[in-house]
């Protein structure tokens, strides 16, 4: 068997630390985070109001959802809806148009989420291009790029969180109203939070 020289083990050595060092390097790329939040959270809340709007429609009599005109049922949950855990800052935009249950117009954006995210499609190295989460008129969701976002004609779309606050003070705000500033939410900010009995 052959004997590991001085040099030999000096050059391991050296290999060594040249791997370790690329592996330290290299691992953010290769570790998988969360994905919850950004567009994730955005695509789940835009499908749900759109899928809210055209069982909405199929239940009204008339068979159309209006959702200035939701009945409290919805209304309650659009308020729940507007106030996303996940993505706290984002706001969401929804048509003021009826939506009929017999639509005869072409898929249409019924809701955007107004904040671009780059987290979807996830990807191993670097991120997706900013793109606005979309509900639409047959009930699908997707994502349209910042350029549809800004040709999009707004004219007719409220802030759902506008039309429909919290009802419920102890979400309002989530969780902005809870934890304040970031850097309240340590062990002292959740000690102060307490749902009334």
């Amino acid at each position: 068997m052959r004997r590991v020289t001085h040099m030999s083990r000096n050059r391991l050595l050296l290999l060594g630390a040249v791997l370790a060092s690329g592996a330290v390097v290299l691992l953010p790329y290769f570790s998988r985070g969360s994905n919850c939040g950004g567009n994730s959270a955005a695509l789940a809340s835009v499908h749900q109001y759109a899928m809210l709007a055209i069982i909405g429609a199929k239940d009204s009599p008339d068979h159309t959802f209006r959702v200035g005109t939701a009945n409290a049922e919805q209304q309650k949950e659009l308020a729940e809806l507007a106030h996303s855990l996940w993505i706290p800052k984002a706001r969401f935009l929804v048509s003021n148009a009826t939506l009929s249950e017999r639509e005869s117009q072409p898929r249409r954006v019924i809701v955007v989420c107004d904040t671009p995210y780059c987290n979807v499609p996830r990807r191993w190295i670097g991120s997706a291009p900013y793109a606005h989460a979309a509900g639409f008129s047959d009930g699908s969701a997707g994502l349209i790029s910042p350029a549809e976002f800004a040709a999009l004609d707004r004219s007719s779309f409220a802030f759902l969180d506008v039309l429909y606050p919290s009802q419920s003070p102890e979400n309002a705000g989530w969780p902005r109203r809870r934890f304040g500033r970031l850097g309240d939410a340590g062990i002292t900010g959740i000690a102060r939070v307490s749902r009334a009995p």
